[in-house]
């Protein structure tokens, strides 16, 4: 013997080259085909061999997401900002992504003000970091708004309920989209049976914001409502009874757009898978409990696709996405104004439901 200590990083290297990309291939094939826990354990074998390799490091994040373990993919999310690994932005994308949907909107926002006041910030990124920027400002704003309202509320609860439930019917009447969306909010949060009937006159009117009224409608189901309510956005109309209804996400309809999409850029592109589903979720929730028309599934995946694209500043073609969903280009980019359009006219309330 002469001492001399065996790598076994090497020797594993030597052995079985190209074990590090062959880990990586069966860790993104595990993420595929929904194995999250698989998909870890593989990325965290490549880790020993290879500890800086930036796809087992993504690798490990993104089987972190699918695991739920937020927190913990958001402290690997900023060793990558921190080591340099990676591509940066792409990296921030998600460590920004990650902040949002954990509720750490001040952090967001100290970042993001830090990163976009260097004015350097490729246009793909840029458009979609003020978007969150502006949302992550308008959750701290609307936190504080609303505790102080919640307070008001049981104060005067105590007192006199009824005049309450008068004080959250005449919010619901305001022209105003912050302050309905906020008397939604106490109502949904109080066992307040007698503003039941005020949801329903609030959702009866087709002059109400599209997402607000689902917004009700939701809470109505969260309170087991057993009688009907008539709905109508468009030309859809209809009498539903809200206990009956599945959640948006819930619905079979949109579970087939999420595995459309699922298909075509789980393996391909994360980002933009997510932020395609965001945009489809979104849509979904406006028409809820309706299903736009017409209701074919790879249509409505391929125009949260474009979109999405489109948003990212990827460079694919409408004809490009439109194969790949074996979809009409002139159906698909027809849908999409009318997506984008819709977003504009419910974006005010948009603002208070990223999640």
């Amino acid at each position: 013997m002469d001492g001399k200590k065996t790598n076994k990083k090497d020797t594993n290297v030597i052995l079985y080259p190209g074990l590090v990309k062959r880990l990586i291939e069966k860790g993104m094939d595990a993420l595929k085909a929904k194995d999250a826990t698989a998909a870890y354990n593989h990325f965290l074998t490549a880790e020993q061999y290879e500890p800086d390799h930036p796809q087992v490091r993504f690798g490990k994040v993104l089987s972190l997401v699918e695991l739920g373990r937020l927190e913990e993919a958001v402290t690997h999310t900023s060793a990558l900002l921190n080591e340099g690994i990676g591509e940066y932005y792409d990296n921030l994308q998600v460590h920004i992504s990650l902040l949002v949907q954990l509720g750490h909107y001040q952090e967001v926002v100290d970042m993001l003000e830090a990163v976009l006041s260097e004015n350097n910030v490729p246009a793909q990124f840029a458009e979609s970091f003020y978007q969150l920027l502006h949302f992550s400002r308008q959750m701290i704003d609307d936190s504080v708004l609303l505790a102080n309202i919640d307070d008001e509320t049981m104060n005067e609860s105590q007192d006199d309920e009824q005049s309450v439930i008068q004080e959250i019917s005449n919010d619901l009447k305001s022209g105003s989209i912050e302050i309905q969306w906020k008397a939604l909010q106490v109502l949904k949060d109080r066992p307040y049976k007698d503003a039941l009937e005020v949801l329903v006159t609030y959702i009866e009117d087709s002059q109400k914001d599209w997402l607000l009224r689902s917004f009700a409608l939701e809470i109505l189901h969260t309170k087991n409502y057993h009688a009907e309510v008539y709905i109508k956005k468009s030309t859809k109309e209809q009498k539903v009874i809200p206990s009956q209804l599945k959640a948006v996400n819930e619905q079979p309809f949109a579970v087939e757009v999420k595995e459309a999409l699922q298909d075509s850029l789980e393996h391909k592109d994360p980002l933009l898978k997510e932020m395609a589903e965001q945009i489809g979720g979104l849509h979904l929730f406006a028409w809820y409990p309706f299903i736009p028309t017409p209701e074919n599934a790879s249509l409505w995946a391929a125009v949260y696709h474009l979109l999405a694209s489109e948003r990212l500043g990827l460079d694919e073609s409408i004809s490009e996405i439109a194969d790949l969903y074996s979809t009409d280009d002139e159906a698909l980019e027809k849908r999409a104004r009318e997506v984008a359009k819709l977003e504009e006219k419910v974006f005010e309330a948009y603002t208070h439901f990223m999640q």
